[in-house]
């Protein structure tokens, strides 16, 4: 049982799938990899849209979508990519954790990791962290913006880190900060990040193929035996 942890497959509501079919399309592919679980994590945007409009929003686009589904099609887990800003702390976070669980996805703001960003945004997490554990959305995107010693800093917070199959890609700064997290341990979640059937496409064969001759098949089958637990609602530490 594979799991996509990062996903835009809900048609319509994002940047992401555009239409039911292309979601259905999307879901053949992930089906295709072996992915039999697909976590949805549309964005949201507190600067552009309420809570309320956001998750009816949701709602619609993942009720058009399963009314196409059949049996064989991978589950979804409904959650959302939530961009970090100090105004979230204003609003019920719990409605934006993943299923039943007490995880949710945030994203980075893409910009430079200043020493009072990182203040700002570790003092929120300890604000969440009762309630909530919060999950890091492609850890290793951050350094077209910033460095990896303030991505490191960030991490100290207790979180979980997601990163994305598509980074899997040899000879690059991503692919060094990922196997560094692998072999440290602080790498948890594989997500596709998937967007279209074509340049952004659900991959998690590519990851699997890498991981498995790079590190070893046994830790590919721990980033999914992570996913597993986290929507269990269990704890990874």
């Amino acid at each position: 049982m594979y799991y996509d942890f990062h996903s835009h497959i809900l048609p319509a509501i994002d940047d992401g799938s555009e239409n039911v079919g292309m979601s259905l399309k999307m879901l053949e592919m992930e089906k295709a990899a072996g992915v039999t679980t697909v976590v949805a994590t549309p964005h949201f945007y507190l600067s552009q849209q309420s809570q309320s409009e956001f998750l009816e929003k949701r709602q619609e686009a993942y009720e058009k979508l399963s009314a196409e589904l059949d049996e064989s099609a991978p589950r979804i887990y409904l959650g959302a990519e939530v961009l970090y800003t100090p105004s979230l702390s204003e609003i019920d976070l719990k409605k934006f954790c993943i299923g039943d669980t007490r995880y949710m996805m945030i994203e980075l703001p893409y910009q430079k990791l200043t020493g009072s960003f990182t203040r700002s945004f570790k003092s929120f997490l300890n604000e969440i962290t009762h309630e909530i554990t919060p999950v890091l959305a492609h850890a290793e995107r951050y350094l077209s913006f910033t460095d990896a010693d303030s991505i490191y800093e960030i991490m100290e917070s207790e979180m979980i880190v997601q990163v994305n199959c598509g980074s899997f890609k040899p000879f690059t700064s991503q692919i060094k900060f990922i196997n560094e997290l692998i072999t440290h341990g602080e790498a948890h979640l594989l997500g596709t990040d998937c967007h279209n059937v074509t340049s952004r496409k659900p991959n998690m064969d590519m990851a699997k193929k890498y991981i498995e001759k790079k590190h070893s098949p046994d830790v590919f089958m721990e980033f999914m035996d992570n996913a597993k637990r986290i929507l269990e609602n269990k704890s990874l530490f």
